[in-house]
């Protein structure tokens, strides 16, 4: 096969925007909001084989800081393993992940990944190990809320730079597992949660979440501190609330008596030594690259 190994490429805008055409293609991905609102992150790094000018098969590194245990620990996260039809069942996946691994390995405490199904018998072989995560639930009686509380338009540039002001300056969502990644909580902000993000006005705190039939789902709290849950909820809550699902640890809320449920089809695999392994946790939504 005559094929060019490449990573880190960035700088190369025509690199670059095939790397955005192959997520599309493979995984129905378009990072392209992402990238011209300013927040492409240097920290997201690429391993790729290319077939003269085109992509044909990769593997991403996002590494990022992560609070564990109030200790602040750079990990990296594996995503983005994919190679076209014709050019699979060469080993160019392994080929990859293995030097984004050797990359990585170095300077880092542990590797973390979300797969699906069929993958797992691939990560395994790369040493890969899966684990259960857990979300966390409460039940509410729900109220009307407080005002003070605005939806916030993610077309609107103001709401745009509002919202990376405060990510900015964040704190851990948890002490136990919790992350700070500005620029990639922008690329939830821009893509998937957009119609979920919530500005608390007297907390000067993000609340992005979804209410479907009583059950609200908590995505990520985001202010220069986290406040109590009672602090919160008043000015979210809603007469039909009856349980709330939290995707993060809750250490910082106060809750009180809480239920866990497994949080299925994440497909989450470690390999490293990773400190919460006897306890029952959750990456934070927002650290899913």
């Amino acid at each position: 096969m005559d094929l060019t190994f490449r990573e880190d490429y960035w700088d190369t805008p025509e690199l670059k925007r095939e790397f955005i055409a192959f997520l599309v293609t493979m995984f129905g991905l378009d990072l392209s909001v992402w990238d011209k609102a300013g927040f492409w992150d240097h920290r997201y790094r690429p391993f790729s084989y290319f077939s003269d000018s085109k992509l044909v098969s990769n593997v991403y590194v996002y590494s990022m800081d992560l609070t564990i245990n109030r200790e602040k620990r750079r990990v990296a996260q594996i995503s983005a393993v994919a190679t076209i039809p014709e050019y699979r069942r060469k080993g160019l996946s392994l080929r990859l992940t293995q030097a984004a691994m050797d990359w990585a390995r170095a300077n880092h405490h542990f590797f973390f990944l979300f797969a699906d199904d069929n993958a797992f018998k691939f990560y395994e072989q790369c040493g890969f190990r899966s684990t259960e995560e857990y979300k966390t639930r409460i039940s509410v009686s729900g109220a009307v809320a407080r005002p003070g509380t605005a939806k916030f338009d993610m077309q609107r540039a103001d709401h745009v730079q509002e919202v990376f002001r405060i990510a900015s300056n964040r704190a851990p969502v948890s002490d136990a597992l919790g992350v700070c990644n500005d620029k990639l909580f922008m690329f939830w902000c821009l893509t998937y949660l957009k119609e979920h993000i919530h500005y608390i006005s007297a907390l000067d705190l993000l609340s992005l979440y979804k209410r479907e039939s009583g059950r609200v789902t908590i995505f990520d709290t985001v202010g220069t501190s986290v406040p109590s849950w009672g602090e919160i909820y008043q000015y979210v809550c809603d007469p039909e609330d009856k349980t709330v699902d939290f995707l993060f640890i809750v250490d910082k809320l106060n809750l009180g008596s809480v239920e866990y449920f497994k949080a299925d089809g994440n497909g989450t695999h470690l390999l490293g030594d990773f400190p919460l392994k006897a306890t029952k946790f959750i990456f934070p939504f927002t650290s899913h690259a």
